[in-house]
């Protein structure tokens, strides 16, 4: 299973959403005329909340029993500055990626990502160093717990509704496209994943709604997914 929030994490994501039917379904046009590329944005991430000792095992498995012992307490907010090169040297290959990425990825507490996108296609994925890395026609905000709940299951529809997810772009290609947003996050929910952060409380309200648009989520879907099909036809016609 790959780590979410991690480069691993986005890589599988990528290629699922490469290989997505559906997304060739209703993503037909996507990017023609103009920038379809996304930036996805994970704010929030509960770095001082968690501390070493929280992290899944798939992360400190093979770490000498010692150094766990020593860094067990120190939240992940702490952890770079205390680790040194030595320390890294000696550590698995799961646990340098996280300390890289934490290093490298996470700019105040918000980790950005890139996704390229064009007619159905999933081009190029990355995750950046700096929000201004890679330019985007599209960007899609919320918490790490919001986030979360997506890869969980959760409709990306509840959580826009809800106002949990901001989608900055185009309103008229939000409009156009509107079901792409929503199977982004299903395609999301579909990649075998292990978070590296303990789950917060949920929501009992969110829930509710969870469970109330999943019904119309999959009428816009079939309802987009007819209407590319006959635009292709006529255009064959």
């Amino acid at each position: 299973m790959a780590l979410y929030p991690s480069e691993r994490w986005l890589d599988e994501y990528a290629r699922r959403l490469d290989e997505s039917r559906a997304l060739d379904d209703v993503a037909a046009g996507w990017g023609d005329g103009f920038d379809g590329d996304i930036r996805l944005v994970i704010t929030d991430l509960p770095l001082a909340e968690t501390a070493v000792a929280d992290l899944p095992d798939s992360v400190l498995d093979g770490v000498p029993e010692a150094v766990r012992s020593q860094l067990a307490t120190l939240s992940l907010a702490e952890l770079t500055s205390v680790v040194d090169e030595n320390v890294r040297a000696g550590l698995p290959e799961g646990a340098r990626r996280l300390l890289t990425q934490l290093d490298e990825n996470v700019v105040d507490g918000t980790l950005y990502a890139h996704l390229s996108l064009e007619d159905g296609a999933c081009t190029d994925a990355k995750v950046l160093g700096a929000p201004d890395e890679r330019e985007a026609g599209f960007s899609i905000t919320g918490s790490y717990e919001t986030w979360r709940s997506i890869v969980d299951g959760r409709p990306a529809l509840s959580a826009m509704l809800e106002g949990d997810l901001a989608v900055d772009g185009s309103r008229t290609r939000q409009l156009q496209y509107f079901a792409i947003f929503q199977l982004l996050g299903d395609v999301a929910a579909n990649v075998e994943t292990t978070h590296v952060f303990p789950e917060g409380p949920s929501n009992p309200g969110e829930v509710v709604l969870d469970n109330a648009v999943r019904p119309t989520v999959l009428l816009q879907r079939f309802a987009h997914r007819q209407a590319s099909w006959a635009g292709r036809t006529l255009n064959l016609l």
